[in-house]
């Protein structure tokens, strides 16, 4: 596992791999204007960046949140390099949110499966569909569980192939892909 520091979009462009999947949890900032406008671009164009240099017949899933909106936005960033094919979901039981909207609080997250160009086909097993796990609510704020990343990493891994996430945060997504195999790389600005 090795986590790169730096810009991704800097590390992307002297990125001398290629990456057989890609996973990853961006910072989710749908605000629309300042400091969280510049984040929501930002993460537009690593993904983007991310999927030019993706293997042909290659996977990304990317976590979003549950709204329709920001699972829209993550799809349209990679329009024209990747097919969206299905969409799971984290459950989380219990939710630590402040976002509410008459009838439930947000307590999901989506991970978008889209491929680029044609690739093995799954078996149904593999497929993404849900997971319930509680969130990790001491540490990193918005750290994954690691029950969670290895769900999203395990149907799409290529025993010996990379694996890249552009947005590393702890490295929860690196630990699964190398469980699964793989050889983890990842991109974080900050340090642990």
């Amino acid at each position: 596992m090795e986590i790169k520091r730096g810009d991704a979009l800097n590390l992307l462009n002297g990125f001398d791999l290629i990456p057989d999947l890609i996973v990853t949890d961006p910072p989710y900032a749908f605000g629309g204007s300042g400091d969280e406008h510049a984040l929501s671009a930002t993460v537009a164009i690593v993904l983007r960046e991310s999927a030019r240099v993706l293997r042909s017949g290659g996977w990304m899933v990317v976590f979003c949140a549950s709204s329709w909106r920001s699972t829209s936005y993550m799809v349209e960033s990679v329009r024209g390099i990747l097919d969206p094919v299905r969409i799971g979901t984290w459950c989380k039981p219990k939710a630590k949110t402040k976002t509410r909207t008459p009838g439930w609080s947000w307590a999901s997250v989506n991970a978008i499966a889209m491929r680029k160009g044609k690739s093995n086909p799954l078996r149904p097993s593999d497929l993404l569909d849900h997971i319930l796990e509680s969130p990790i609510t001491g540490g990193r704020r918005a750290e994954i569980p690691a029950t969670v990343a290895l769900w999203a990493v395990k149907p799409f891994a290529i025993e010996g192939g990379v694996l890249l996430d552009p947005f590393a945060g702890s490295g929860r997504i690196l630990e699964a892909g190398e469980q699964c195999g793989m050889r983890s790389v990842g991109f974080e600005k900050k340090d642990r």
